[in-house]
């Protein structure tokens, strides 16, 4: 079987704040890709493994265009499987979203979660751990010949996002203790694989949308992988360049700002004599160093000041 992996769509005719262009035009331009390749390369199945949509309540424009895309520019037989993201939920619960509308509207647009796990399709098991679910149990272990496969919407990393970064699962963990042939899976808006000696594959595509000022440089990607051979390829997404989709003075803005508020944190980590509650020395670290508004601001709105 060829299965088409893909990330986080984030399907959303809401612009973000520092795109310049018809974001929902790119948006389902994206997606037109997606399903091409998918028609091109004669897959099976495409897995997405959460927030496929950006919200749970698309307006009725974006949720019927969305609808006709994926009835005219896919191929019947080729099935979407995809699990719940936090995006796609509203309130955190399942129903009454636009994810589970698209079961409804699309007959090849199928949804799993822990509890409706496994969905077998030829000879392979799919099972799903939408977010914050747990991972379910294989339900025929003692069967060799099937093919098992887990889509899961958590956050599992490579390496961290962020220096202090303490919400994860270790990839390469997280592929030894959980026995499936292969995991899709999505939050983390990185690309990487892993695998084992093995054979078995942890594929993680990331965002397919660029929706942040910080990835300007992000190229979206997909794989293709083949539960035969257990091959992975990948294919990148084309992608306008930058300069035509997203307000670049904010780009330069943003990237200071960074690089100021890292300076910031670094020194945090540089031994000082504490007399004081840590709020007072972080107000008298701000004024000593100088330190610009907008960081500062950042700093004292985690304190609820």
């Amino acid at each position: 079987m060829k299965i088409l992996c893909i990330g986080d769509l984030h399907i959303t005719g809401d612009k973000p704040e520092n795109r310049k262009d018809n974001y929902w035009e790119t948006v389902k331009k994206k997606l037109c890709f997606i399903l091409g390749i998918a028609n091109e390369q004669r897959v099976d199945l495409i897995a997405s493994p959460g927030d496929f949509t950006d919200t749970p309540n698309l307006s009725y424009l974006e949720f019927g265009e969305l609808v006709y895309l994926l009835k005219n520019h896919l191929n019947p037989e080729i099935k979407i499987l995809a699990t719940y993201g936090q995006h796609d939920m509203r309130y955190r619960t399942k129903p009454n979203t636009a994810l589970k509308a698209l079961t409804e509207s699309v007959d090849n647009f199928i949804v799993i979660t822990k509890e409706s796990s496994p969905y077998r399709f030829g000879d392979i098991y799919f099972y799903a751990s939408a977010y914050n679910e747990e991972i379910p149990d294989k339900k025929n272990p003692e069967n060799k010949a099937l093919f098992h496969v887990l889509l899961t919407h958590r956050m599992i990393i490579e390496e961290k996002l962020w220096a202090q970064q303490t919400e994860y699962e270790a990839a390469n963990l997280f592929l030894r203790q959980n026995d499936f042939e292969l995991i899709v899976s999505g939050d983390n808006h990185q690309f990487f694989w892993s695998h084992t000696p093995g054979g078995r594959w942890l594929i993680n595509c990331g965002a397919m949308m660029r929706n942040k000022i910080d990835m300007v440089d992000f190229h979206p990607s997909i794989v293709l992988f083949d539960t035969k051979t257990r091959v992975a390829e990948t294919i990148e997404i084309s992608v306008d360049p930058p300069e035509e989709v997203f307000k670049m003075e904010k780009v330069e803005i943003e990237k200071e700002r960074n690089e100021k508020l890292d300076a910031f944190i670094s020194g945090l980590d540089q031994p000082k004599e504490i007399a004081l509650s840590f709020e007072d020395n972080l107000i008298a670290y701000i004024k000593q160093n100088n330190i610009d508004k907008d960081v500062a601001q950042i700093a004292l709105s985690s304190l609820g000041r």
